[in-house]
């Protein structure tokens, strides 16, 4: 068998019987194979990366309604002349009387509620405050156009009638060819009569500005008859839109890479928006090493499609990533190379949203298969083929200009699409005495169950007047069960913790990382500075008590100028385990968009 001294490299040996994952800067190992496993880790975080872009680009914020505030509390107050109410009614002025009128259910028990309005002598300026936040709690529905009335009536008795007249949409048209109505029709989640909701306005005009962030607009305007009057109780949406472009072109070139298939990476992207006229769109993105286009090197191709269909999303994505190393060997260099391919299919749903506020349930099926090749022959033992599901939540909130987004997702592997169980699985030991191979504990599972977490926050704030912006990312994991390398938590890197190179992680079945920056102005025009400290744990069988935590830092500059953006920076490690290195990093990343 060969002996190699591989250099910063993750080693596994070509038996059933392997160790868990090693982390040492220097391996020499008899049985001449070496894992790419951190290869795979690297184009994960990569992938990542693009997906959170190319999602943030189909954030709408949506512009805040602005409500009066009146606390319960401040409803009624002492006054003269008042009369005491024993008796709260409603009457629903509808000219669709039995259609979606139970959305008033929440505002009718609201107002009954005990020493509320019942029970009290409520005066003139009561019955403003009563109405006003009466209204304030339609508005908070979304039901902008629904008013609250309250007709002359004698109070003496103790009986109070407010009136509900109803807002509804009466049609909905478009005044520009830019915008189809079957576009409008899978946009928006509301229909012809409908009682009016702002909420789902909001969404349907998210999905129209998905496609390329375009320049759409839907005005409420009162609705006009044939003959020219006024219809009571109704009102048009009117959708506007400007031209947008139909293709995007996306040009980057960074050093994310490693030493050993590739240090600087460039890609070419391209966006069709609205390829089918129905808000959808579709991405693909090509990279590739340019240290070297025939040795050393690593490719990857993705592709992704989404459609939105109201309160629903599809998407479908597609990845491949080949690398390829040579190894010194006794006899001449040992071409190690690799495959992987990975589809994803998720369906997503909004279930809440607000003016500060939106909330989406999603669930995804993937199908994932790694292949590692020694001389272009496949090494049995390192295949992987998984399969399985994942469910999660997602949700924004909007407090104040700050801007906080959580997700929280549950992963489970399954035999479908002939997933194999990981050869960790299956490590089995000669007895002697039985003459038979025995099944040793696994060392990993493929099919084990994941819970990830995710929360970013933003908050800009001034410092002497100056515009000053902090920014955290937090990520972590937690797995009950021994997890195989491609799924553990890995920390180490500009893609978690900064300040290292990333050529050696830190890697466990369980683990977290936080980032925290303070970005400012420069005197440099369109260009800011960032400062941030970083640090990442990782816990689990599958690491050692003296190699679980990192910290570092780095400061860099971003400049915008006409579709150019530049990244760059300059990190150190603050804390580290002695296999990792403690030394200046740089960095950078150059994007092109059109």
């Amino acid at each position: 068998m060969k002996t190699l001294k591989i250099k910063k490299l993750f080693f596994l040996p070509l038996v059933y019987a392997y160790p868990s994952f090693l982390y040492a800067a220097d391996i020499s190992s008899t049985s001449g194979i070496v894992d790419l496993t951190p290869e795979i880790i690297r184009q994960d975080q990569r992938l990542n990366e693009l997906e959170k872009k190319l999602n943030n680009e189909n954030i709408l914020v949506a512009p805040q309604q602005k409500i009066e505030k009146l606390g319960r509390d401040h409803v009624v107050v002492a006054e003269t002349p008042c009369f005491e109410i024993k008796q709260l009614q409603f009457i629903i002025n509808d000219p669709l009387q039995s259609k979606n009128q139970n959305i008033f259910n929440g505002l009718f028990y609201d107002l009954n509620q005990p020493k509320f309005v019942v029970g009290q002598c409520i005066g003139n300026q009561s019955l403003q405050n009563l109405v006003k936040y009466a209204q304030n709690e339609l508005i908070k529905q979304g039901l902008i156009t629904t008013q609250i009335v309250v007709n002359p009536q004698d109070l003496t008795q103790g009986n109070l009638v407010l009136n509900i007249h109803v807002g509804r949409v009466h049609q909905i048209i478009s005044k520009d060819k830019s915008v189809n109505k079957i576009e409008i029709f899978t946009a928006l989640p509301i229909k012809n009569h409908e009682i009016l909701n702002l909420k789902k306005i909001d969404q349907g005009l998210e999905n129209l500005k998905r496609t390329s962030n375009r320049d759409v607009d839907i005005k409420i305007e009162p609705a006009v008859a044939q003959d020219g009057k006024e219809l009571v109780g109704y009102s048009d949406l009117i959708v506007t839109s400007r031209p947008y472009k139909k293709i995007g072109l996306n040009l980057n070139i960074d050093n994310s890479g490693s030493k050993d298939t590739g240090k600087y990476i460039g890609s070419l992207g391209i966006g069709l928006n609205n390829p089918l006229n129905l808000n959808d769109s579709l991405n693909i993105n090509l990279s590739h090493s340019l240290d070297d286009w025939k040795k050393d090197f690593n490719r990857s191709f993705y592709l992704s499609y989404s459609i939105p269909f109201r309160n629903y999303e599809f998407s479908a994505t597609h990845n491949e990533y080949n690398y390829e190393q040579n190894v010194a060997g006794f006899y001449g260099p040992i071409l190690y190379s690799g495959k992987t391919k990975q589809s994803n299919l998720t369906l997503s749903r909004m279930i809440s949203r607000g003016a500060q506020h939106k909330t989406s349930i999603y669930t995804k099926g993937y199908h994932k298969k790694n292949q590692t090749f020694i001389e272009n022959n496949e090494v049995d033992v390192m295949h992987r083929q998984t399969a399985g599901w994942n469910a999660g939540i997602q949700h924004r909130q909007y407090i104040g200009n700050a801007l906080l987004d959580l997700n929280l997702d549950y992963r489970r592997g399954t035999g479908a699409l002939n997933a194999q169980s990981a050869p960790e699985e299956r490590i089995t030991t000669y007895d002697p005495v039985t003459k038979k191979q025995i099944l040793l504990s696994a060392e990993g599972y493929a099919r084990a169950p994941i819970w990830s977490a995710e929360l970013r926050y933003s908050q800009p704030f001034n410092i002497r007047n100056q515009p000053v912006q902090y920014r955290l990312n937090w990520r972590g994991q937690f797995a009950p069960k021994i997890l195989v390398p491609q799924d553990r938590f890995y920390i180490g890197g500009r893609y978690s913790v900064r300040g290292f190179d990333g050529e050696v992680m830190l890697s466990g079945d369980n683990g977290h990382y936080l980032q925290q920056e303070l970005s400012w102005n420069s005197p440099i025009p369109a260009t800011q500075f960032y400062a941030a400290i970083d640090q990442g744990w990782v816990n689990g069988r599958n690491s050692y008590s003296e190699q679980r935590h990192l910290i570092g830092s780095v400061l860099g500059t971003r400049s915008y100028f006409k579709g150019i953006y530049l990244d760059t920076f300059v990190g150190h490690g603050i804390e580290a385990p002695k296999v990792i290195k403690k030394e200046w990093v740089t960095g950078f990343s150059l994007n092109f968009s059109y």
